[in-house]
């Protein structure tokens, strides 16, 4: 009900400002009008929908993994990691290094959870790919020095005996370069 009035306002507003014009030619009826022209702009203009990032700190995302080149970015400005991933089979996924906001990508084993690691750097920083199972932690150092922790939650794989490309995964970025996600 609530969204009926509201959209009954947004609609009515424009035509009792332009009919208050049309009859009292002035400056008030005119910025009324103008007005309520912008609100129902805002509300009914079409929003781009982002499939492929996430601006939070901390989250759990799924993903095709197979469109937008394999891209999926987590954070923003000096905290944003633009991950790169393809299909490697459905309990394992290739990870890169390549993009730009991207100084290195290093695989964690036997560590079941992010908060477990205390320290990022103490991983192996030197290839350009990886190629993480499900469970496994991925840690990426982007390019103004701060860390991030993905675990790979789970992959679909079309090509094998889903329906699906996708990949679930849960993140944690450190803040202001620090190292440990304990």
């Amino acid at each position: 009900m609530q969204n009926k009035i509201i959209g009954f306002s947004v609609i009515a507003a424009p035509i009792g400002f332009a009919t208050w014009c049309y009859h009292e030619p002035s400056f008030e009826p005119a910025i009324g009008f103008i007005m309520s022209i912008g609100f129902l702009a805002t509300n009914y203009w079409p929003k781009k929908i982002v499939k492929y990032s996430s601006e939070k700190l901390k989250g759990r995302k799924t993903f095709d993994y197979s469109n937008n080149n394999g891209r999926y970015i987590i954070g923003k400005n000096e905290l944003k990691f633009e991950t790169a991933w393809s299909k490697a089979s459905d309990d394992s996924i290739h990870v890169y290094n390549d993009p730009s906001s991207i100084k290195g990508v290093a695989l964690v084993k036997g560590v079941p959870s992010i908060n477990l690691i205390s320290d990022a750097t103490s991983y192996d920083f030197s290839s350009r790919s990886r190629t993480p199972k499900e469970g496994d932690i991925v840690i990426f150092e982007n390019s103004f020095g701060n860390f991030a922790a993905v675990q790979i939650v789970d992959i679909k794989d079309n090509s094998r005996s889903d329906s699906v490309d996708e990949l679930t995964i849960e993140y944690v970025i450190n803040p202001d370069k620090f190292t440990d996600f304990s």
